[in-house]
């Protein structure tokens, strides 16, 4: 399988230790294998996780559930810090603390202690300190693999630019997933999505777009995130941009947030809701809603979503997505839409696995 993201390593932060055979990363099968054995080879030891993103909360969850002592270790102020807000963090970081899950930010790793066997034993930290660690799991990112494609395709947000039905500049190559710069209708603009809902519906669209072209909308997604770990499920839709409404009880089990820009309700998140109450979180998000009271939307909270949701549906303030313009080159050769199958297929059968081997975990 080729994969056009690549988890960002720690020599890229100028530290050498990637070759250890305790540093562990998650991105494909064999990352996934890896974690789970160096987790079993040191039960009830120290494991610290570097980073305090998807990969690093789930990460943690998995090992301190099987009797390992984590510490997690960021720079950012708090956990999930380019989506949560710092009060919906608090919650999440408040329990992770009460299963001994122990937090070091503002400051990054700079070093390691390696033992004469080739194992890290302790990892060096900028502000000073250092952690005895028997593993070390670094979740820091990825980095879209796109120098294959310099001079050939054109290139935005960081991807590989594509139009609706995930096409590039050349009509024959389809790009998907995280490498993939796609329009996004609902916020006229076009986004490079990291996440594993992205990845499998591009996925399933390209498919669909080569398949079936004269039968394939275009794309129209609503920015949809989500993770699961401990009793925990959350769920967030469209964007976190504007003035942020938090609702629930934040000492109980039902949380969520609201934000609003330019008028509208153009993102939200809920934690602890039901199927029902997920939908029409999500259906509320896509229609945009004008809102000209924040008071009365934070005493709504909840409820405000499921009574939008009821109501007949009628369009969202529509934006021209710009710079979505896309100069279509003729087709290199017929091979590439297989090739573009393939590549799709095995995305969304590898998010498939995961889901299910996390859940085992």
């Amino acid at each position: 399988m080729l994969f056009f993201t690549l988890a960002l390593k720690l020599e890229e932060f100028g530290v050498s230790g990637s070759d250890a055979e305790n540093v562990c990363y998650l991105r494909d099968l064999g990352d996934a294998n890896r974690v789970v054995d160096v987790m079993q080879s040191c039960a009830s030891g120290n494991a610290v996780v570097i980073g305090g993103g998807y990969i690093g909360m789930e990460c943690a969850a998995s090992l301190v559930t099987n009797r390992i002592n984590v510490t997690m270790v960021f720079p950012e102020v708090h956990c999930m810090a380019r989506l949560f807000t710092p009060k919906i963090a608090s919650y999440y970081e408040g329990y992770y603390s009460s299963k001994g899950v122990q937090f070091v930010k503002g400051t990054v790793l700079t070093s390691f202690e390696i033992d004469p066997s080739g194992k890290i034993t302790a990892v060096n930290l900028r502000d000073g300190s250092q952690l005895p660690a028997d593993m070390v799991v670094v979740g820091i990112g990825i980095r879209p693999n796109t120098s294959l494609f310099e001079g050939q395709l054109t290139l935005e947000k960081g991807g590989i630019k594509v139009n609706g039905q995930m096409q590039t500049s050349n009509t024959s190559v389809y790009a998907v997933g995280d490498v993939a710069a796609f329009p996004v209708k609902l916020f006229g603009e076009t986004r490079r999505l990291e996440h594993v809902d992205s990845a499998r519906k591009t996925a399933k669209h390209a498919v669909s777009a080569i398949m079936e072209p004269e039968k394939t909308d275009e794309f129209d997604y609503l920015p949809f995130f989500y993770s699961r770990f401990f009793t925990f499920s959350w769920q967030f839709y469209g964007d976190n941009a504007g003035e942020v409404v938090h609702f629930g009880d934040y000492s109980g089990n039902t949380i969520g947030a609201y934000w609003i820009s330019k008028g509208h309700l153009v993102g939200s998140f809920l934690e602890g809701g039901t199927k029902e109450e997920y939908e029409a979180l999500a259906k509320t998000t896509r229609l945009k809603p004008a809102i000209d009271d924040i008071t009365d939307l934070e005493r709504q909270g909840l409820g405000f979503a499921v009574t939008v949701s009821k109501k007949p549906l009628t369009p969202p303030p529509s934006d021209d997505v710009s710079g979505s313009t896309l100069v279509l080159e003729r087709p290199l050769f017929a091979w590439h839409a297989t090739a573009g199958v393939i590549t799709a297929a095995s995305i969304a059968a590898f998010a498939y696995w995961y889901g299910r081997r996390r859940r085992r975990w």
